[in-house]
């Protein structure tokens, strides 16, 4: 695919904080719930397109951008939210200006010692453990299928960013990889009652009923490790 078409689709994708990529910036409090910002967006056109779902204290963000064709109709939304296992009505124009998205208006889910909670919604799948004898939080995260369903190429993870107690941490590695892997990553050092908030942005292309264009993928979860 043209490289000029491919810049042109991904110059409008918008990150789940502070410009992009998403997970650099960090949360606007340092307390449980505390919100996200995004970057400004444009729509390209009305070709912009995204939805949000909310699972417990984990949040993910799908957006894909057409290189180019009309505008969807809302018949045309639900057909590929439902392919795409969203409700119906969950898939909308993306907007044109700043919004906010993140954990922000639930609370902070509690990890225990070795115990290992997922979070499932239609865009994939979250788990974590805190392994407080060796002061770690242990993640993973899984493309749902029927979104990988519609990713064309590779997909290129930015990092997981994180925070604990307010603080920025250090960022785990990126990683340019097939749309099946098994992200994955280690949060270090966590102890007993720290507050923990991370995310991670992923693009890839994608081809949806025929039309190609930029997708991405933000999920953002708050956690506090108790043992």
């Amino acid at each position: 695919m043209p490289g000029g078409r491919v810049a042109a689709a991904a110059a409008v994708l918008a990150a789940a904080v502070l410009a992009a990529p998403a997970a650099q910036a960090a949360p606007e409090r340092s307390v449980a719930g505390a919100a996200v910002r995004t970057a400004a967006v444009t729509d390209a056109a009305g070709r912009s397109y995204t939805a949000t779902t909310v699972t417990g204290s984990v949040r993910t963000t799908l957006r894909f951008t057409f290189n180019g064709g009309p505008k969807l109709s809302r018949t045309d939304l639900d057909r590929i939210g439902a392919r795409l296992g969203l409700g119906r009505g969950s898939l909308r124009a993306a907007p044109g200006r700043t919004a906010r998205t993140g954990a922000a208006e639930r609370p902070s889910a509690t990890l225990r010692c070795d115990k290992n909670p997922s979070w499932s919604n239609a865009n994939g799948t979250l788990a974590a453990r805190f392994n407080c004898h060796h002061s770690t939080i242990n993640w993973g995260f899984k493309i749902s299928a029927r979104v990988r369903s519609v990713i064309t190429g590779n997909v290129n993870e930015s990092g997981v960013s994180w925070w604990r107690n307010g603080r920025r941490m250090p960022k785990n590695a990126g990683h340019v990889v097939g749309a099946s892997y098994h992200f994955h990553g280690t949060l270090k050092p966590v102890k007993h009652a720290d507050h923990v908030q991370f995310q991670d942005y992923m693009t890839f292309r994608v081809n949806i009923g025929g039309r190609p264009g930029t997708g991405s993928l933000t999920w953002a979860a708050d956690v506090t490790a108790k043992k």
